[in-house]
C-alpha cells in the first residue's frame, strides 16, 4: 500500500482531494487541514508521497517541503497551489519538490504528476521474468503487487483437487485464470471446458451439461453425451454461475456430493471426475441472501475464492498491457511496431477502465486500424477516453462520477453503456464489440438495469 499525505488548510479542496485520490485502491491516504499537525507527522513516519497546498494561514507548503526533506529525503513532494508565481515554483524545485501544479488542475492532470512520481518510489518486489512459462503462455502480463498475489494464490491451489470460486467485474480475465488453474495442475492436457450460464435456455443448458438419452425430447434422435461427461478428468468452468437457474442448482450440487451425473431421459448414473472452477461477477452472498442462489451451493462452489482487481486499481498493468497487446497485433499483421505516443499512454493510464481489460484490448485494436502512422495519437483514442478531464475547482463534491466509494459499479455500467449505445444509435453489434462484450451478454446487461434504447439494425 502506497501511505500518501495531503495537506490543505481549504477543507472542501481536502475533501473533494480526498475523494479523488481514494478511487485508487493503492493508496492509503491521509488527509490533514492543520498544518501544524501535518509537520509533527512528516517528523515521525515515512510517506511514500505527500501533496500539500503552497498557501496556507499557520504553515506554508515550503515548511512542509522542508520538514519533509530533512526527516525522509527519499519522499516525493508535489506542491498545489492557486497562487502560484514563478518565484514561488522556482524555490520549491530548488528545495527539491518533485512537481508543481497550478489550480485549476484536472484530475488526469493530478494523477499523471502522481504516477510519474510512484515510478520513482516504488520499489518492484517481484521480477515478471520469474512468471512460469505456462503463466506467460496463457497471456497474463501484469507488473502490479495485486496481480502478483493473485497469480502467487493461484500458483498454490492449482494443484489440489478443490473447487474454485473466482470473483471479478466483467472482463478481468476470470476464465484465463481458470484456465491457468488448470495449465498448472496434474490435470493439464486433459480437457478444459467452459460454458456461459447465461447464454443458453434452461431446457438446452441441461441437455448440453448432461448430456441426452436417445427419444429423451423432440428432436433427441440419438443418445448424446454431455460437457460433463467430455471434461471428464479434466477442469469444467461454469463462467457466470450466478445467472444459472435454481432447478440446474439443485442438479449441479447433486454432481458435486456424488460425483455422478444422470443423462436427461436417462436412469444409468455415471461416474464423474471434473475438478469445477466457477467465476462470477455477481456478489454471490448477495444473491444467497435474496434467495436466487442456494447457500449449499455456493459453499460447496467456494471451498477457495480467488478476487481478480479491476484494472483502474492496477495502474501499473496498463503500460505492460498496452506493449504487449499492440506487439502482438502488429506481429499478426505482419506490419511493423506500432507504439503509443506519450500524450496517448497518459490518457491511457487515467482512464477508469470500467471494462477492464477487454475493454483495453478492443481499444488497442481500434486505435492501431484508425492509425495512420507508426505512433499512435490522441486523436486515435476513442472519444469516451477524454471524458474525465475535468477541471478539480471547489465544487468538486459534485462531480458525482468522481466519487468512487459512493458510486456503485451497477450505476457505472449503466452509464458507460448508455453512452455506447446512445453513440452508436441503439446499435447493439457495435455497442457489443466497443464494449468487449457479445450481443447476448450486452442484452443481459441491457435487461439487467432497464437501460431504455433505440434499436437501429
Amino acid at each position: 500500500m502506497i501511505e500518501v499525505l495531503l495537506i490543505d488548510d481549504e477543507k472542501e479542496m481536502l475533501v473533494g482531494l480526498e475523494k479523488i485520490l481514494s478511487s485508487r485502491k493503492n493508496l492509503k491516504i491521509t488527509a490533514l487541514d492543520n498544518p501544524q499537525e501535518a509537520l509533527d507527522k512528516i517528523k515521525n513516519k515515512k510517506y511514500n508521497l505527500i501533496l500539500t497546498d503552497l498557501q496556507m494561514n499557520e504553515f506554508s507548503g515550503i515548511d512542509i517541503l522542508k520538514c519533509s526533506k530533512e526527516n525522509f529525503p527519499e519522499t516525493k513532494v508535489i506542491m498545489i497551489s492557486g497562487y502560484g508565481t514563478i518565484e514561488a515554483s522556482v524555490e520549491a524545485m530548488q528545495l527539491g519538490a518533485f512537481d508543481f501544479i497550478e489550480k485549476p488542475f484536472t484530475s488526469k492532470k493530478l494523477f499523471q504528476c502522481i504516477d510519474k512520481a510512484l515510478e520513482e518510489t516504488e520499489v518492484e518486489e517481484f521480477d515478471p521474468s520469474d512468471i512460469d512459462p505456462k503463466i506467460t503462455n496463457e497471456g497474463i502480463i501484469y507488473k502490479s503487487e495485486q496481480m502478483n498475489e493473485v497469480i502467487k494464490l493461484v500458483k498454490k491451489i492449482a494443484p489440489q483437487m478443490m473447487n474454485v470460486l473466482v470473483f471479478g467485474e466483467s472482463g478481468t480475465g476470470k476464465e484465463l485464470i481458470a484456465r491457468i488453474i488448470h495449465k498448472l495442475s496434474n490435470r493439464d492436457g486433459n480437457p478444459f471446458v467452459p460454458v456461459n450460464c447465461g447464454a443458453l435456455p434452461e431446457n438446452l443448458f441441461e441437455s448440453e451439461l448432461f448430456g441426452h438419452e436417445r427419444g429423451a425430447f423432440t428432436g433427441a434422435v440419438k443418445t448424446k453425451p454431455g460437457l460433463l461427461e467430455f471434461a471428464n478428468q479434466g477442469t469444467f468452468f461454469f463462467d457466470e454461475i450466478g445467472d444459472m437457474s435454481q432447478p440446474l442448482q439443485v442438479k449441479l450440487l447433486r454432481m458435486l456430493e456424488d460425483r455422478k451425473i444422470r443423462r436427461v431421459g436417462g436412469q444409468k448414473e455415471i461416474d464423474i471426475d471434473v475438478r469445477i472452477i466457477a467465476a462470477t461477477n455477481k456478489d454471490l452472498e448477495k444473491e444467497v441472501a435474496k434467495g436466487t442462489f442456494r447457500e449449499d451451493l455456493y459453499y460447496r462452489l467456494n471451498t477457495m475464492h480467488i478476487h481478480i482487481p479491476p484494472l483502474r486499481e492496477r495502474v501499473n498493468d496498463i503500460m505492460p498491457l498496452l506493449e504487449h497487446y499492440i506487439k502482438g497485433l502488429c506481429e499478426r499483421e505482419n506490419k511493423p511496431v506500432k507504439t503509443f505516443s506519450t500524450e496517448a499512454k497518459e490518457l491511457l493510464k487515467a482512464y477508469t477502465w470500467p471494462g477492464n481489460v477487454r475493454e483495453l484490448q478492443n481499444m488497442i485494436g481500434r486505435a492501431y486500424y484508425l492509425s495512420t502512422s507508426n505512433i499512435i495519437q490522441k486523436d486515435d483514442l476513442p472519444k469516451y477516453i477524454l471524458k474525465d478531464d475535468l477541471p478539480i475547482s471547489s465544487n468538486i463534491l459534485n462531480l458525482q462520477y468522481m466519487d468512487a466509494k459512493e458510486t456503485t459499479i451497477a450505476e457505472f455500467e449503466t452509464e458507460y453503456l448508455s453512452y455506447h449505445l446512445k453513440k452508436n444509435k441503439g446499435n447493439i453489434s457495435k455497442t457489443a464489440l466497443e464494449c468487449g462484450l457479445d450481443r447476448r451478454s450486452l442484452h443481459r446487461l441491457i435487461s439487467k438495469y432497464s437501460i431504455i434504447y433505440k434499436e437501429d439494425n
